[in-house]
């Protein structure tokens, strides 16, 4: 299997070495992540002054032309890194993910018009909540969870409040789960303990998180650790499908 990859041409340039006066080396910008998505890599322009980069460029004495993208993840060492160069989102919002596949620990108050469903992106109703909303505060780890439907590498979520009434969650965590039944919290490059990802401050404003690492999965679980007045939100998730 593999990720679903947009066309990407990218581009060896030349620059002044450092360390060698008179001499050009060539690199080859952007984080490993972006090289990592290349499709293609062809020559670039020649630099007659040191640039300053945002990321550390990659420098080489050979460089690699090819439209092979399995070479390019071998020149690249890409093998490790799991990234997407087409990001979008799976669909909460414009409906490709079904009721049936948006679950949740609770209901408040056990009643469909504060039900997961609800939990959509920009979801606006003349009646109910325009929100999820869990069963209320005595539930001590409520979450919200969707089954994607297939395998995905996920990259972030962007949040939202409930647009009807001032509750939204202002503190989170996330796991996901190949099966829905064993789950791994998602933590910070280094760590053990489960990050806790700020959320939102109003109702309606979207907060886009991107993940430290981006993960691939079958389910996602959103799991409330902070809210305003309830525990109430909208939601999307980001990333890109993979190949069977």
């Amino acid at each position: 299997m593999g990720v679903v990859w947009a066309e990407r041409v990218c581009y060896f340039g030349q620059e002044p070495d450092a360390n060698q006066s008179g001499r050009l080396r060539w690199f080859m910008p952007g984080s490993k992540a972006d090289r990592c998505a290349c499709t293609s890599t062809r020559p670039g322009p020649v630099y007659m002054q040191p640039v300053h980069w945002s990321h550390p460029p990659f420098y080489t004495d050979t460089p690699m032309f090819t439209n092979d993208q399995e070479d390019i993840h071998d020149y690249f060492n890409c093998h490790d890194v799991l990234e997407c160069s087409r990001e979008g989102p799976f669909g909460m919002e414009d409906g490709r993910i079904p009721n049936e596949s948006i679950t949740a620990s609770s209901v408040h108050p056990n009643r469909a018009n504060f039900a997961p469903t609800r939990a959509r992106l920009n979801l606006q109703v003349k009646g109910g909540a325009a929100a999820w909303c869990n069963v209320g505060h005595d539930e001590t780890h409520p979450w919200i969870q969707l089954d994607l439907g297939s395998d995905a590498t996920i990259t972030g979520v962007i949040t939202q409040g409930r647009g009807d009434h001032p509750d939204w969650v202002t503190e989170f965590k996330v796991a996901y789960s190949d099966d829905g039944q064993e789950w791994t919290d998602v933590i910070d490059n280094g760590s053990s303990t489960p990050m806790k990802f700020p959320g939102n401050s109003d109702q309606n404003t979207h907060v886009t998180t991107t993940f430290p690492k981006a993960f691939r999965a079958w389910f996602l679980r959103i799991l409330p650790t902070q809210f305003h007045e309830y525990c109430c939100m909208r939601f999307e998730v980001l990333g890109c499908t993979i190949n069977k």
